[in-house]
């Protein structure tokens, strides 16, 4: 909080008639008459308070009552300590296109000191995302220590502005893992994790994806998926300015391959590691690449998929293909000790 909104806040509360006494919990919060802290929803939330009612000084502040034996829910959803995860906002209401806050999983790398764009990611918790390897293994024997090489863009929607009502956050990145297993050449097991040099706290715009178990989303699955990203909508087109959103339907693995096998040749094999889907006209396009397949499940949303590789965007009987991340479950688990299921 500034120091002009500090002052300001001191003189109405003195204008109010009313001693504004400082909250044990965090020193920039104002006690009001009714007994509650004017705070942000999500710490109101996070600090195990209960929101009441809206208390003007921005419009998502909110008069909170905390009482003093709460526990704090935490910072990002760990099953460790809290289960929720896979939140999505509101619906867009443009097809094709998010709406802030919608995703709120979804990240950016970004490879510094020019913030030039590398690739899609999505946050598991408050201190992983989840990333295709391909988008990375470049800078694993970087000269430079890897926090001043590539960094990771949270909370953001439209690329072209600053002035949105919700910030986009920023960390660095201080660990790149690669799945050992790993095939430049082919893009077998194409999946990587990246830890932030400090943890992320949720945020209405920031948020963690659910992990599918193993057995999850098994092919002939109907449920609603979504691809995200900043990449072209299309073949011919530009990359995007706003978050967009492609809704596209599941293949089976043997349906996939056959159709891969057109144009590979017939001795190209789909491993089950891999997963496949889109539509003509809705698929994952370049600048995708690394960013999160989810689908709908009891309510929650689940990483189902990573941007892996195509042939062009949204070809007929041509789908994208993906890193099934369920199939890394153990994996992912080990390396980072997230495993939170809704």
């Amino acid at each position: 909080m500034s120091r002009m909104m500090w002052a300001w806040l001191q003189i109405a509360a003195l204008l109010a008639g009313t001693l504004a006494t400082v909250s044990a919990r965090a020193q920039s919060d104002l006690e009001n008459e009714f007994g509650c802290h004017c705070m942000e929803y999500w710490t109101c939330i996070t600090r195990g308070g209960q929101p009441y009612s809206y208390c003007g000084l921005s419009a998502s502040s909110v008069c909170c009552f905390v009482p003093l034996n709460a526990k704090p829910v935490g910072i990002l959803p760990v099953t460790r300590r809290n289960k929720s995860c896979g939140t999505k906002g509101a619906e867009g209401r443009k097809e094709g296109q998010a709406e802030m806050s919608e995703w709120p999983w979804h990240a950016a790398i970004l490879e510094q000191p020019q913030d030039l764009y590398v690739c899609g990611a999505s946050l598991l918790d408050e201190a992983w995302l989840l990333t295709a390897a391909h988008c990375v293994d470049d800078y694993l024997n970087s000269a430079k220590r890897l926090q001043e090489v590539l960094k990771v863009r949270l909370g953001e929607y439209d690329v072209s502005t600053t002035a949105e009502p919700l910030r986009h956050e920023e960390f660095p990145i201080s660990r790149i893992v690669i799945h050992p297993e790993f095939d430049n050449a082919t893009l077998v097991n194409d999946i990587a994790l990246l830890q932030l040099e400090r943890p992320a706290r949720r945020k209405a715009n920031i948020d963690a994806v659910c992990m599918p178990k193993k057995n999850d989303f098994l092919e002939g699955t109907t449920t609603r998926c979504f691809v995200t990203g900043w990449g072209r909508k299309d073949e011919a087109s530009d990359h995007s300015v706003v978050l967009k959103e492609i809704n596209v339907p599941l293949w089976s693995n043997p349906t996939c391959q056959n159709a891969l096998r057109d144009q590979f040749g017939p001795g190209y094999s789909l491993p089950s590691t891999a997963l496949c889907a889109g539509a003509e006209g809705r698929d994952a396009c370049d600048g995708d690449g690394g960013g999160p397949l989810v689908c709908e499940k009891d309510g929650h949303w689940y990483q189902v998929g990573v941007v892996s590789f195509g042939i062009g965007c949204g070809r007929r009987n041509i789908p994208g293909v993906y890193t099934r991340v369920g199939a890394f479950e153990e994996w992912i688990m080990e390396t980072t000790g997230v495993h939170h299921h809704a």
